[in-house]
């Protein structure tokens, strides 16, 4: 008997500090909403995002697409595209779990986008860094209780989930969202340097999970439900890559393929080979501004209408 009260005891103590924590957690959530600031002033997606308000296109990426609204870009691909955008690609390598998680939350703040552009990178299907153990993508983001939530409901690490509570202490925002070195897109990639493009190479492999391919790809079905409840459409583009052959690329060829063969609201285009010019590019991953503006008016820009890109 006394063990059973004890249990009873026990669990209406946990239950209690439960509901506490929750109300607690619900007094900070959303207290930065009224901070907006547009996407090419802030690395952060959520006060760069709106509520209730309709976009053309978003974008979802990593680094390799957050460059297209970095140093001002964001105003010249809206010209280009002709339409509001919104870019929910995160640099530190965001993959297809924060991706998703960005996408999630999007929606549940009333917003709508004609066309979700997923700009792919192949290792972000096999590496635990650019998903769950990202340690990167929430970083410079305000506290929502919802995203708390996910990131509890998929199964992020609890340092994870620790770190995002550390948003609650922030204050100045523009200055930790701010991107931390403008400039680079105005530059030039010289040469192609063969010992960078393996080292580059290496570096990805060795973030490679065995089972990665087979866990995350599964979020390209959960993206794409997300875009069709919610009335859209979603274009998977695999963006040019310096870097040959590399390795599972054939693999996610195959997934987005699939998907599009089966899901009339997807869209595949691989666009690996294509743009291999050093003038697009200020390094050997990241597009400069010539590439920003020849591959939005080329890629994107026929995407969005229902067209072939037109990449060299």
């Amino acid at each position: 008997m006394q063990a059973k009260n004890f249990i009873h005891k026990a669990l209406v103590f946990l239950l209690l500090n439960c509901l506490l924590l929750s109300a607690v957690l619900y007094f900070f959530s959303g207290r930065n909403r009224h901070i907006r600031m547009p996407n090419w002033e802030t690395e952060s997606n959520l006060l760069a995002m709106g509520e209730n308000e309709h976009y053309g296109v978003a974008l979802l990426g990593t680094s390799r697409g957050r460059v297209l609204s970095r140093d001002g870009n964001h105003r010249m691909l809206e010209e280009i595209l002709g339409c509001k955008a919104i870019n929910l690609s995160k640099g530190g390598g965001g993959g297809l779990m924060p991706a998703e998680l960005h996408l999630s939350y999007f929606y549940h703040r009333g917003n709508r986008a004609d066309m979700v552009i997923y700009l792919v990178d192949p290792w972000v299907f096999f590496s635990p860094i650019n998903n769950e153990n990202n340690d990167f993508f929430l970083k410079d983001e305000p506290f929502e209780l919802f995203i708390f939530a996910k990131l509890i409901a998929d199964g992020y690490p609890m340092d994870r989930i620790a770190s995002y509570l550390q948003m609650i202490g922030v204050k100045d925002w523009a200055a930790v969202s701010r991107y931390a070195a403008p400039g680079l897109t105005e530059g030039n990639l010289q040469t192609i340097d063969a010992q960078k493009i393996a080292q580059a190479r290496e570096h990805y492999l060795s973030k490679y999970a065995p089972d990665g391919f087979e866990k995350y790809s599964r979020y390209v079905d959960r993206i794409n439900d997300l875009v069709q409840r919610n009335g859209g459409r979603i274009a998977y583009v695999m963006l040019p890559m310096l870097i040959p052959d590399f390795p599972g690329m054939d693999q996610v060829d195959r997934k987005l393929r699939q998907v599009a063969e089966q899901q009339s609201h997807v869209s595949y285009f691989n666009l690996a080979e294509s743009m291999h010019d050093t003038r697009f590019f200020y390094d050997h991953m990241h597009f400069n501004k010539t590439g920003i503006a020849y591959f939005a008016r080329n890629c994107l820009y026929p995407v969005l209408n229902g067209e072939q890109p037109n990449l060299k």
